[in-house]
């Protein structure tokens, strides 16, 4: 089965492509097959690398796909019948994980989130909202695509992965379900699962939608309640805070 990853960074996707392909034996997740996971719904798919990973760049095919494997991916999207994992992460928590992010190799590295600037902080919180916006579509078909929340795969992995394989019919490779114990490198197509980083242990009190709330100063929290799609926010099962 091929289930194609779509979702922001920093929503745990690297985690969502290890939790299938480590649990699951009939399972592939396509990373940058035919677009890059980080993109919009709505952005077309290409056959021959193009945009695969970074927008403006093409990758070469032969080291991430068989030719065949290539063409049973393009019928499904064509037929309509891709399988999404749709990635998503509380955009308090994701805000302040992607800023920090965007600003990993700063000298000096980022402190409050407050010091930068507004138009930064609103212009990340509207990708958020295309993003999700975009992929509501696809999750209005419940049968061929699933959300994956952050905060779900930490704090109910077995009860997310076992909807996983009862929506997909998937075959379990172990007797009890393997949850990582530490943060992935990036899924890399071609190959199987993501690498385990020698990094902290997940905290799973970190991943609670209120978690990361006190790190936002109120001017930013004002921002985001200013420029969040509230609709799209609920129809994710989350709330403005």
């Amino acid at each position: 089965m091929l289930v194609k990853q779509q979702g922001a960074m920093r929503t745990g996707t690297n985690l969502v492509k290890f939790a299938l392909e480590e649990n699951f034996t009939n399972v592939r997740v396509l990373v940058n097959i035919g677009r890059w996971k980080h993109a919009s719904a709505d952005t077309p798919f290409t056959w021959h690398g193009e945009d695969w990973e970074v927008p403006g760049r093409a990758v070469d095919v032969s080291t991430r796909i068989t030719p065949a494997e290539l063409a049973t991916v393009r019928a499904a999207v064509d037929a309509g019948t891709m399988r999404y994992a749709i990635s998503v992460r509380n955009v308090y928590t994701w805000l302040v994980s992607y800023l920090r992010f965007a600003h990993w190799y700063d000298d000096p590295p980022l402190g409050e989130l407050s010091g930068l600037d507004d138009e930064e902080i609103t212009t990340a919180v509207q990708q958020w909202n295309l993003l999700y916006r975009s992929y509501l579509e696809l999750l209005s078909n419940g049968y061929w695509s699933m959300l994956f929340r952050l905060e779900d795969l930490h704090t109910a992995f077995e009860a997310t992965l076992e909807r996983s394989r009862q929506q997909w019919g998937l075959q379990q490779r172990h007797r009890r379900y393997i949850s990582p114990e530490r943060y992935l490198r990036a899924g890399i197509d071609g190959q199987s699962r993501a690498q385990l980083l020698e990094s902290s242990p997940f905290d799973q009190k970190s991943q609670h939608a209120d978690a990361r709330l006190g790190q936002l100063s109120g001017s930013v929290l004002d921002l985001v309640r200013k420029t969040v799609d509230e609709d799209v926010l609920r129809a994710y099962g989350y709330k403005v805070r």
